[in-house]
């Protein structure tokens, strides 16, 4: 399966702002969640980078040294092909399922849907902890994933509406907010200290209402730029879990952390 997921991935290699994803709305609000993490002087890795378009967003409002690295061999090309002279990033080649090949000390490491592209749960259980392991002492780990137990509950309420559920995409396997919940309470250096809901209004306009509103107007497919959605980039997150989004923070522990 993974052979076609990177077949799948290196096809979109070419699609410019839409390799990532069709729905441009929730990148955005994935990426100013992400954002909110940098500051200048960091050492930034970005895995599972894709095109590099949120790794070089990042690194041209920060003074940062960002790394990226994809499976996708296309995407990998893409990037490079869109790196400006002026900023220090580098893009590389690799699966997260083996050793990164990559230095640690990683002030920052980010996911952007990277995870979900793994099989099973111990694969990605696996690439969560090799990730883990590049980060310098109270370094940050930022894990934007999809759950699918937000998913599901996503589709309870389009079935009180009358909305069929949506189902994950082939190539996606959505974590499980027990089994983040199990790791973190394994003894391995590092603390989750947060989850965060970045996508939660906009979960609820996009998949509800506006699919609602398409459903009543006889549209066969909601619109991702529709106004209704586009109001979520100008609206506080509900604090509270809501689709299947999920940012779930972690941070490595300090000696003194791990001595108590």
């Amino acid at each position: 399966m993974t052979n076609a997921v990177r077949e799948f991935w290196n096809q979109r290699a070419s699609l410019g702002n839409a390799a990532g994803t069709d729905d441009l709305i929730a990148w955005e609000l994935e990426a100013r969640a992400i954002g909110q993490y940098v500051r200048n002087g960091m050492r930034v890795l970005d895995a599972g980078c894709g095109n590099g378009r949120t790794l070089l967003r990042l690194a041209k409002s920060r003074v940062v040294v960002g790394r990226g690295i994809d499976f996708s061999a296309e995407m990998i090309s893409a990037a490079w092909k869109a790196l400006p002279p002026d900023i220090d990033v580098a893009f590389s080649v690799a699966d997260l399922r083996e050793p990164l090949g990559t230095d640690g000390g990683f002030d920052l490491i980010y996911t952007q849907r990277a995870l979900i592209n793994l099989a099973s749960w111990e694969e990605q259980r696996g690439a969560i902890l090799r990730l883990l392991g590049l980060l310098r002492e109270g370094g940050t780990f930022v894990m934007c994933e999809n759950s699918q137990d937000g998913l599901d509950d996503l589709n309870n309420w389009r079935s009180s509406v009358g909305l069929a559920a949506i189902v994950a995409p082939w190539h996606n396997r959505y974590l499980r907010d027990a089994e983040v919940k199990e790791l973190a309470e394994d003894p391995h250096g590092c603390l989750l200290v947060r989850t965060e809901y970045p996508l939660s209004t906009y979960a609820f306009l996009s998949r509800v209402v506006n699919a609602v509103m398409a459903k009543d107007a006889g549209r066969n497919a909601p619109d991702y730029d529709a106004p209704v959605n586009q109001l979520a980039l100008r609206l506080l997150a509900f604090p509270f879990p809501f689709g299947q989004n999920r940012l779930w923070v972690w941070r490595k522990a300090t000696m003194k952390e791990e001595d108590k």
